[in-house]
């Protein structure tokens, strides 16, 4: 497609007029906030108050051309459409970057795509061999591994680089902010010349909270540009939420933009103005199942045993014994054989051909001791734990090789995970295995070593079984009162499936899938007509399913089936060629005629932009705590149903 500009007018926003009634708080902005008065103009209002529209007339007033920047392609659509409601031609509103318009909305994304990493790959191979030395090994050891790991399993070593690769351009952007246009995508650049070129003068940050790190220099750097070209450069930041002061370095790129809050609408004014929905918060107490409740009081034991059953392999005892008994770099010289004697010798015999295993060498262990002690005797009171009669723990002394811990086997855990497994292509599964039954530890297994994460006992409360039994009850709960007929609910989770399986095999994973499956299984709630959304998921009551593909069929305008090899109490459907937007804006106008009662899905496709009025319950079963996402989470339940 062609790149074009529209004409540029003295005031090309200057005739765009709104008819409407302003509500009470947004005329307050326009009056409190004067025309040409600052270079940044911040406010605070929840969703569902109007942020929109108030941000289309504050740039309208400045009349300078426009660029609104949206968190998704949702938000964007909406700002494009009430633009075009208010300006004199719609033409005059464009969402393609190859065409800016009197006002040209775009997402985040399409300013901050950065370019090939490897400038940066140097840097990274550098971080990550100072990574490996703070967890052990010497430099020249570090860098060793590093080599082989190059050589032996190319796509790991590519995937670790990558990641340190994404860090340091983040610490690149945020000390040299000037210097961003190194590190973006060719494309990114030539859209920030397009857009300073086309003489926009205001920008309109939606949402403006996730400017947190990279899009906040980059707003900064066109912004810098604009100005520098003669532009005033006016920023609008407009969100529900503001950062934590917790972000650090991310919090203080933020405020540098758009400075101290200029006017905050509270949720009560708009709630008592008649714009949103009138609500109430409630907590609901569990307590955790059984199997979750005999994790926590032996998750240690359950953690050792995990550790020794993989140490306990062919391949873990190899390592074991390798380390504690090193070859002898200068291994003496074999005497010559006489060629006679050979000659002479008569055939070996089938008992000549048993391997003859050479005795513990106390001198290999005192090599071993001097090359790592921490991990030679970590190695050693493992072998003793594990297999008492090996030949070697007889050379081990017990007042160096006494009890066994849990940091010892995770110490040698740690080693011969990286060791053997990550560098081996062939052990690729057995290395996913242990870096997944770790992480229902709390244990972190990366291409750097072992990191402790999450605490196992609070993952564990945080997804319980528990809280997905509970959500069934409210529903109950809701249903017996007297509204009960006019519930319409959400059920929104961290996940689609969270993985955690406390090392239990067999064990169902938290997260909507479950959620689901609790809510379909119960007689009361499966009246509800509850449907499952995910990004490429779309279950639906079994007894229904026929019934609602042929709706949502209609909805989107292409055909939705149902999956034939769908058992028990729900049923799959494809929708082959339709995006989960279009899916998710279907499946809201369901819940809004009634023939759909009940959503279940995660915050990711139920969170921020997404908008369904009809919704009055809302059963939240994240983690969420910060202070942006879960005022941005009850928000989407506070908007009035115009029904």
């Amino acid at each position: 497609m062609a790149e074009s500009t529209a004409p540029l007018r003295d005031a090309p926003l200057g005739d765009w007029r709104f008819t409407g009634t302003l509500r009470t708080y947004q005329a307050q902005v326009l009056a409190q906030l004067a025309s040409g008065s600052q270079s940044e103009l911040h406010i605070v209002a929840p969703p569902g108050s109007g942020k929109t529209l108030l941000g289309l007339l504050l740039a309208a007033r400045e009349g300078g051309r426009t660029l609104v920047l949206a968190p998704n392609t949702t938000i964007r659509e909406q700002w494009a459409h009430t633009a075009s409601a208010l300006a004199p031609d719609a033409a005059a509103v464009s969402t393609d970057p190859l065409r800016i318009g009197d006002l040209t909305a775009l997402t985040y994304q399409a300013l901050s795509v950065t370019g090939d990493g490897s400038p940066f790959e140097a840097l990274a191979r550098a971080r990550w061999a100072d990574e490996l030395v703070d967890s052990g090994r010497t430099q020249a050891a570090a860098e060793t591994w590093l080599a082989e790991l190059a050589v032996d399993n190319p796509a790991q070593y590519r995937t670790g680089l990558r990641g340190r690769v994404k860090r340091i351009r983040r610490r690149f952007t945020r000390e040299r902010p000037q210097a961003i246009a190194r590190v973006l995508h060719p494309n990114a650049v030539s859209l920030l010349e397009r857009i300073v070129d086309a003489g926009v003068d205001t920008i309109v940050l939606d949402e403006c909270h996730h400017l947190l790190d990279h899009w906040a220099l980059v707003v900064a750097y066109l912004v810098g540009a604009i100005r520098e070209r003669g532009g005033r450069g006016l920023v609008i930041g407009l969100t529900a939420t503001l950062p934590d002061v917790a972000d650090g370095t991310e919090f203080d790129n933020y405020t540098q933009l758009l400075g101290e809050v200029d006017f905050e609408v509270p949720t009560p004014a708009v709630v008592k103005e008649g714009h949103l929905a009138p609500y109430r918060d409630h907590v609901w107490f569990t307590e955790p199942v059984p199997a979750e409740a005999a994790f926590i009081r032996r998750h240690g034991e359950h953690l050792d045993a995990l550790l020794a059953q993989v140490l306990s392999t062919p391949d873990g005892m190899r390592y074991l014994e390798e380390r504690l008994q090193p070859a002898d770099p200068d291994p003496p010289e074999l005497p010559v054989a006489d060629p006679l004697v050979s000659e002479r010798a008569p055939a070996a015999g089938p008992l000549d051909a048993t391997v003859v295993v050479p005795p513990p060498s106390p001198a290999a262990l005192e090599r071993a001791l001097a090359d790592d002690l921490p991990l030679t005797r970590s190695c050693g009171v493992v072998l003793r734990a594990l297999a008492p009669q090996h030949p070697l723990c007889a050379i081990l002394p017990p007042v160096l090789f006494e009890r066994c811990t849990t940091d010892d086997l995770l110490t040698v855990l740690a080693r011969f995970a990286l060791t053997r497994l990550l560098p081996d292509p062939r052990a690729k599964q057995q290395w996913r295995y242990v870096k997944k039954a770790l992480a229902d530890f709390g244990l972190l297994l990366t291409d750097r070593g072992l990191r402790r994460g999450r605490d196992p006992v609070e993952t564990t409360l945080a997804f319980s079984e528990a809280k997905d039994r509970a959500a069934v009850d409210i529903l109950r709960l809701e249903l017996s009162g007297a509204d009960g007929a006019k519930v319409k609910a959400v059920i929104v989770t961290d996940f689609v499936e969270h993985g955690n399986s406390r090392g239990l095999v067999g064990e169902t994973a938290a997260g909507a899938l479950r959620a689901y499956d609790f809510v379909v299984n119960d007689p009361l709630t499966a009246a509800l007509n509850p449907v499952l959304l995910t990004a490429d998921r779309i279950r639906v009551p079994a007894a229904r399913a026929e019934e609602l593909a042929v709706a949502l069929t209609a909805r989107v305008g292409s055909a939705v089936q149902v999956r034939p090899d769908g058992v028990g109490p729900w049923r799959d459907l494809d929708a082959p060629g339709v995006g989960a937007g279009r899916i998710v804006a279907a499946v809201s106008a369901l819940m809004s005629a009634g023939s759909v009662r009940l959503l279940v899905g995660t915050r990711g496709l139920l969170g921020e932009g997404w908008d369904c009025p009809a919704v009055n319950t809302l059963i939240d079963l994240t983690t969420v705590t910060t202070s942006t996402g879960a005022p941005q989470l009850r928000g989407r339940t506070l908007r009035l149903d115009p029904a």
